[in-house]
């Protein structure tokens, strides 16, 4: 190499030396690769660990090679007289075979007669090794600090919904063992994610569907147990506004089977939905609850009366529905009748409202509608035969009281105001 190749040469491997010292630094104190060092690593994130910590300490032992001979060229061409000789080394140190690479284990099939455990490599492959171990490293730290930045704020929620269990169950007078085995689930989960986070990941996914099943168990939990404790302060005022809803549920009762007798009057078919009676059911529940606050049987009476509360609901929806559903019947036969009544103005306005085979299905439907109780399916059959009878007979001729209507007429003119 000529003196201005060695120059630019050491001035290139000097700068390669100080970033990568740099690039070490930070990789040193790189926060996922202290606490890979300081945890106790199981399964595969310690293995994938071991894997990595190998190509760190490569890289260090390269490192370390790789920068003693840029400092040998360094002081070399400082100190140097600048001779043939003093060329010729320092193009070796900064061409040649001058960094030595730390020895590997070769199996003994692997070896040959004049093996040697010695292996040296230019400055240019120091680098290119080194960056290879820098890559396999770093994508293992990577691959960990990915899985703890998404397990750990999780597992955190978790240990602060167990503290708070803990704490609603002394409130209530729980022992240590009521949970046994959810703590020992969140214990596991905990270890997993402390020690053994790429278990939890796939695909470069992280699986985090164990810890949100243990999330929503601490939730119904910790929601029993605040129940209970709601129980224990205030059962008076819980158990009078459960009393008050089911009065309520007593009321529109009441109110529907005042309409179911209503519409059995009025209407035999389809046939009235029967109207059941479950306050009995609803004030056992009551006295149940009654009887376990007697025991202090705080959590169980939480959750008891968390089930009372939804069953009043569901029978207030559901005796709400049957009122509706009534209710339809007679709006139906109103419906019903209004378009008879409807049809019928139309067919005098045709002048077709004597004739005799109006008359006659005018008739039956007019009794099915008009009968207590009335069956509204034949009802609504005679009117549709009604209706098809007065179309059939308004489409044909032109009676000498028929008002046409211009072709400016909106529809109702045009059918009498009935909408077909």
């Amino acid at each position: 190499m000529s003196w201005e190749g060695i120059d630019h040469a050491l001035n290139r491997v000097r700068g390669e030396a100080d970033r990568i010292a740099l690039d070490l630094t930070d990789l040193d104190g790189h926060v996922g690769h202290r606490m890979l060092r300081g945890a106790d690593l199981v399964g595969r994130t310690r293995r994938r660990w071991k894997h990595a910590d190998g190509h760190i300490h490569s890289l260090w032992t390269v490192y370390d090679a790789f920068r003693r001979v840029v400092d040998r060229a360094r002081d070399l061409r400082v100190s140097g007289g600048g001779g043939p000789e003093d060329q010729a080394l320092l193009t070796f140190l900064l061409n040649g075979d001058s960094v030595p690479l730390p020895d590997r284990d070769v199996p003994l099939d692997g070896r040959g007669l004049l093996h040697t455990d010695g292996e040296s490599t230019t400055l240019a492959a120091a680098v290119a090794r080194m960056s290879a171990d820098y890559e396999e490293a770093t994508e293992v730290i990577s691959a960990v600090e990915t899985a703890w930045d998404a397990l750990h704020p999780r597992l955190a929620g978790l240990d602060a919904m167990w503290h708070e269990i803990c704490t609603l169950s002394d409130l209530v007078g729980l022992g240590e063992s009521e949970h046994e085995a959810l703590r020992a689930d969140l214990d596991a989960v905990g270890t997993t994610v402390r020690c053994d986070p790429l278990s939890l990941v796939e695909g470069g996914h992280v699986d985090t569907s164990s810890l949100e099943g243990l999330r929503l168990r601490l939730e119904r939990v910790r929601g029993e147990l605040r129940d209970a404790l709601r129980m224990r302060d205030s059962y008076t005022e819980s158990v009078e506004r459960l009393r008050s809803a089911i009065d309520g549920v007593g009321e529109v009762l009441a109110r529907v089977r005042r309409l179911r007798e209503q519409v059995v009057a009025k209407i035999s078919s389809p046939h009235p939905i029967e109207v059941p009676d479950p306050l009995p059911g609803l004030r056992d529940g009551i006295a149940d609850m009654d009887a376990l606050r007697s025991r202090s049987r705080w959590r169980e009476l939480g959750a008891r009366f968390g089930e009372l509360q939804r069953t009043v609901h569901e029978a207030a929806d559901d005796a709400h529905g049957r009122e509706a559903d009534l209710t339809g019947l007679l709006h139906r036969r109103a419906e019903l009748r209004g378009r008879l009544d409807a049809y019928r103005a139309r067919a005098v306005r045709l002048g077709v409202a004597e004739d005799e085979r109006l008359v006659g299905l005018h008739r039956v439907a007019h009794w099915e509608l008009w009968t207590a109780p009335c069956d509204l399916r034949a009802a609504t059959v005679a009117l549709s035969s009604y209706q098809r009878a007065l179309q059939e007979l308004g489409g044909t001729g032109t009676p000498a009281n028929r008002t046409t209507p211009d072709e400016g007429a909106s529809d109702g003119e045009s059918d009498g105001g009935v909408s077909r």
